[in-house]
C-alpha cells in the first residue's frame, strides 16, 4: 500500500517535472514578481489538473476526445501562450531599482498568475493527453482491482506530487534570481518568452492540423 501511494506520488513529479508551459510560465513569474505569483501559476495550473482529474474520475473523459473539444482548447492554447511568451520577449525582466514596485504588484500579479496557470494548464494538450490517457489507465486498472476510496487515495497522491514540483521549482526560482545578475535575468526571460512562442504557435498548428483531417475546411 505505502510503495503504490509512493509510486503515485512519483508519478505526479513525473507529469510536473519535463520543460513545458507551465514550468516556464512558473519561472518566467517567478524572476519577475517573486515566490508567490510562481506559485499562483502553479495552483492554476493544479486546479485545471484537478478539474481533468474529477472529469477522468467521473468516466467522462470521452468527451476530451471529441475533436472540437480538442481543436477549441488547441486554438486558446494558442492564443495563451502565444501573449505570454510575446509580453515575456518585449518586457523581459523589471530591472534592480524597479524590484520594490514589483514586490509591492506581486499581490496584484498573483491572481493573474493563477488564471494564466489555469488557462495554460487547461488548453494544453499535452496536459489533457496525459489525463485522457495515463492516468486514465491507471485509474481504470485501480478501479478495476480497489474499491473507489483507493483509487481516490491514488489520486490524491498524484496531486500531492504535482504540488511538490511546483513549490520547489518557485523556491529555486525566486531564491535564485537574488544572486542572478540583470543581464542573464534579462535573457532567461526572453528565452522563456521564445519557449512559450514555440508552444503557442506548435498548438496553433496541431489545432489547423486537426481542423484539415475533421473535414470543417
Amino acid at each position: 500500500m505505502v510503495t503504490l501511494l509512493a509510486g503515485s506520488i512519483v508519478l505526479g513529479l513525473s507529469i510536473a517535472a519535463p520543460v513545458g508551459p507551465i514550468n516556464i510560465e512558473i519561472i518566467r513569474r517567478g524572476l519577475t514578481f517573486g515566490f508567490w505569483p510562481a506559485l499562483c501559476v502553479g495552483l492554476g495550473g493544479m486546479s485545471s489538473d484537478l478539474l481533468l482529474m474529477f472529469v477522468m474520475f467521473l468516466g467522462a473523459g470521452m468527451v476530451l476526445s471529441w475533436s472540437w473539444v480538442q481543436i477549441t482548447l488547441m486554438l486558446l492554447g494558442c492564443l495563451v501562450l502565444t501573449h505570454a511568451g510575446w509580453t515575456s520577449f518585449r518586457k523581459p525582466v523589471v530591472s534592480e531599482w524597479d524590484a520594490a514596485e514589483g514586490n509591492r504588484r506581486s499581490r496584484g500579479a498573483s491572481l493573474v498568475s493563477y488564471a494564466r496557470g489555469v488557462l495554460i494548464a487547461g488548453t494544453n494538450p499535452m496536459n489533457i493527453l496525459f489525463w485522457v490517457s495515463i492516468y486514465g489507465s491507471v485509474l481504470s486498472g485501480a478501479l478495476q482491482k480497489e474499491d473507489v476510496l483507493h483509487s481516490f487515495l491514488i489520486s490524491s497522491m498524484v496531486f500531492i506530487g504535482i504540488g511538490l514540483w511546483n513549490m520547489n521549482l518557485a523556491f529555486i526560482v525566486h531564491f535564485s534570481r537574488s544572486i542572478m545578475t540583470f543581464t542573464l535575468l534579462k535573457w532567461i526571460q526572453r528565452t522563456a518568452g521564445l519557449v512559450l512562442l514555440y508552444y503557442g504557435v506548435k498548438f496553433g498548428f496541431e489545432a489547423c492540423l486537426l481542423i484539415g483531417k475533421s473535414g470543417w475546411l
